[in-house]
């Protein structure tokens, strides 16, 4: 949920600071006080689209930030371990810099994200819905997500099943496709192959050689510094004052005096022993390497040819040597595949077949799933519309086989609604009632806010075109939605403003000719008048205000 909301030098609104609680806030004020301007600011810090006229006048950017408690959001917390952000203590501070140029900054507890990975960690977190908003709900290319959605895990490892089966599909398809256009060309194409394949093939690739080859030549440049520290070094360990027969003296003295102190002396000619033994080795191994050390120029002349093999054919082809062996063999896949083009396609076309054959079977049985969750939803979906005093309102989700199938199923999938008797079932977004399609909306996202697991909802004047009775109940579904999650609404309807939890009043007023808004959170006689002035459009009288007292009184308690 969100906790605190700072913004500043964001259009009219120079500073300000807004703390929002659990349950159902409010905002309400006069038009143009600036409620739509916050909303604003709330929906850059989840991703929306940044402009350089979102920055006060005369100011170089605006600045919002928000604290967001994520405890009960397992979905963000997953998403910000994967980007690596450093999580602290459950809370997470958004911060969004827009500049006069129309550039924008986005930071996630203190680190710089894309835009993109934003909107990804904010859609877990928190959804804005507009009055005048195509909405996702509206489209009906998110229905059949909405329903798998809604399903949760009842066939959850069937639709896995089908879209694994779905891809192979497809990427065999491709690989035949592929294989026919090809046709005309492939004569060509398997005299290239066949080309890189034996120049290849006969450098005899090792991986590793290059390592090698660089020690040697390394070895063979250097022989006579690397001989004259190797006699150096034998010389030392060999000579009439060599350090091993000194060490050879020192341990039979050691020997007399461990016969006499052994508790003492035993370890220590041991150790002396032991450095012995190492030199003795050092002198042996030394005398091997100075005896294979030798300049040999026509070894040099080899290896540096085979070096030169080796990186001609990385320049060639812009791959390393353990890169080239694997092309190697993609090579004689493919002249395998074309030597036998007949045979490849053949058998890619069987494959094909049962694929598509399994696809279709999957399909239909995760259609048969679908369609029994969708009764379901259906019912809730219709249930939650007729709470809303659409009475008469219907709503089928229907199912077309597609032409083709794609990776979401055969079916088409798209909810239809009738809100009136006698009218037919039409799409979603063909509602032409504002009225109308607030309480669609109201009750679509209902139902499927909570399946998404966010913490928060903003409506932005949802309730617009609503009065009387069925402002009542889209009161009512709002406090009811707002028991499982954070609920911030822009009303003009008294209903809801009286059922809120916190009701906050957005003014402005102008100081040094700059225009100012202001938030305050009302209680008491300051709560009454707000809802008595919007019961009565106009001016506050005895009466309104006991109106608004009753209202609020009798919803607190419903």
């Amino acid at each position: 949920m969100l906790q605190t909301l700072s913004i500043k030098q964001f259009a009219i609104i120079d500073e300000l600071e807004v703390h929002f609680g659990d349950g159902l806030t409010v905002l309400s004020g006069e038009t143009g006080a600036g409620k739509s301007i916050i909303i604003d600011a709330i929906g850059q810090l989840i991703g929306m689209r940044a402009s350089s006229n979102y920055v006060r006048h005369g100011e170089k950017k605006a600045i919002i930030e928000g604290i967001f408690d994520i405890d009960e959001s397992k979905e963000a917390i997953s998403i910000l371990e994967a980007l690596d952000i450093d999580i602290d203590e459950d809370f997470l501070l958004v911060k969004r810099e827009i500049f006069s140029t129309g550039k924008s900054i986005c930071r996630v507890n203190n680190q710089i994200v894309t835009l993109q990975d934003l909107r990804k960690i904010m859609q877990e977190l928190l959804d804005i819905h507009g009055q005048h908003e195509t909405q996702t709900l509206l489209k009906q290319k998110y229905h059949l997500q909405l329903l798998d959605n809604y399903a949760e895990n009842q066939y959850k490892s069937l639709l896995e099943q089908y879209v694994d089966t779905y891809d192979q599909y497809k990427a065999k398809k491709k690989e035949l496709e592929e294989l026919e256009s090809a046709d005309q060309a492939l004569l060509q194409r398997l005299d290239l192959l066949k080309f890189q394949f034996e120049e290849i093939q006969e450098a005899n690739l090792v991986d590793g050689e290059v390592t090698q080859l660089e020690s040697d030549i390394k070895r063979i440049q250097n022989s006579e510094n690397l001989s004259l520290a190797l006699n150096n070094a034998h010389l030392t360990l060999t000579d009439e004052h060599a350090i091993t027969d000194r060490l050879y003296e020192l341990s039979n003295q050691l020997q007399s005096i461990s016969d006499i102190l052994p508790e003492k002396y035993d370890e220590l000619k041991e150790e002396v022993d032991q450095f012995y033994y190492t030199l003795e080795d050092a002198k042996h191994q030394l005398y091997d390497e100075l005896t294979n050390t030798e300049f040999d120029e026509h070894y040099l002349n080899e290896l540096e040819a085979r070096m030169n093999v080796l990186n001609d054919l990385k320049r060639k082809y812009g791959k390393d040597i353990s890169e080239l062996i694997k092309y190697q063999d993609k090579l004689a896949n493919e002249i395998n595949k074309i030597e036998n083009y007949e045979e490849s396609t053949s058998q890619l076309r069987q494959e094909i077949e049962k694929l598509y054959e399994n696809v279709i079977k999957l399909g239909s049985e995760l259609s048969q799933k679908r369609r029994v969750v969708a009764q379901t939803l259906r019912d809730h979906i219709v249930d939650e519309i007729q709470n809303l005093q659409m009475k008469d309102a219907n709503l089928e989700i229907s199912f077309k086989p597609l032409d083709v199938p794609n990776r979401e199923g055969i079916e088409f999938v798209e909810f239809l609604i009738s809100p009136n008797k006698g009218e037919p079932l039409k799409s979603l977004n063909k509602i032409a009632s504002g009225g109308e399609l607030s309480r669609i909306m109201l009750a679509l996202k209902t139902i499927f806010v909570k399946t998404r697991g966010q913490t928060a909802i903003l409506f932005d004047e949802v309730d617009s075109g609503v009065s009387g009775q069925a402002a009542q109940k889209m009161a009512e579904k709002m406090k009811g939605l707002a028991k499982h999650i954070q609920v911030i609404c822009i009303s003009h309807l008294p209903q809801v403003a009286s059922m809120s939890d916190h009701h906050l009043f957005i003014s402005k007023d102008s100081v040094d000719d700059r225009t100012t808004t202001h938030v305050q959170e009302l209680s008491g006689s300051e709560r009454i008048d707000e809802i008595a002035r919007m019961i009565s459009g106009a001016s506050v009288t005895d009466i309104t205000r006991q109106n608004a007292k009753e209202m609020i009184d009798q919803n607190q308690h419903a």
